[in-house]
């Protein structure tokens, strides 16, 4: 089952489509193309571009920062995605077998930059002018997500609310 009877509106190479347009083509697979640790963009960019200038094809690309080392691509052709491959730089070997989306679909739905950040969990701001300063969460909005923290190395506790993303979790509250 590929990606296409999964999903009621798909992009594919930035044009959306409602599931009734899609014909009945051949079937695609989901292969998995090893890469280099740390250059999994870089070796999606390079296929996308190289597809873009032959006559491979291809319906999508997925590259995820919570998988590192390998990409997903949903093709028709093993052996040809073997073939393109191998002119690109950090990308390593395509995996044996194809995937069901079901494994991969949990990477395919955004999460919040807040979900695993408690209040009173101990954070280190990352970014900001407060970068390498260590804080501890007062409250948390979901909706806007964003934190608020207050700095330990502080004089006077100030709160101070800060984007989920410039914080990484260092102590959580329940391991004191």
């Amino acid at each position: 089952m590929g990606w296409r009877n999964a999903w009621f509106n798909v992009v594919i190479k930035g044009i959306t489509m409602s599931e009734e347009e899609f014909d009945d083509g051949p079937e695609t697979k989901i292969f998995t193309i090893k890469t280099q640790v740390g250059k999994e963009q870089n070796a999606a960019d390079l296929l996308n571009s190289r597809a873009e200038n032959s006559e491979f094809e291809y319906p999508s690309i997925l590259s995820t920062p919570d998988l590192r080392g390998y990409i997903f691509i949903e093709g028709y052709d093993r052996e040809r995605l073997k073939d393109v491959i191998k002119t690109i730089s950090y990308a390593r070997t395509v995996l044996d077998g194809d995937i069901p989306i079901d494994q991969i679909e949990h990477f395919l739905i955004p999460t919040s930059a807040v979900a695993k950040i408690a209040e009173g969990d101990v954070v280190e701001m990352i970014a900001g002018p407060f970068r390498g300063e260590n804080a501890k969460v007062t409250h948390i909005d979901d909706s806007k997500e964003e934190i608020t923290v207050e700095l330990f190395e502080s004089v006077v506790p100030i709160p101070i609310t800060v984007r989920g993303e410039q914080v990484r979790v260092i102590k959580r509250k329940d391991e004191e």
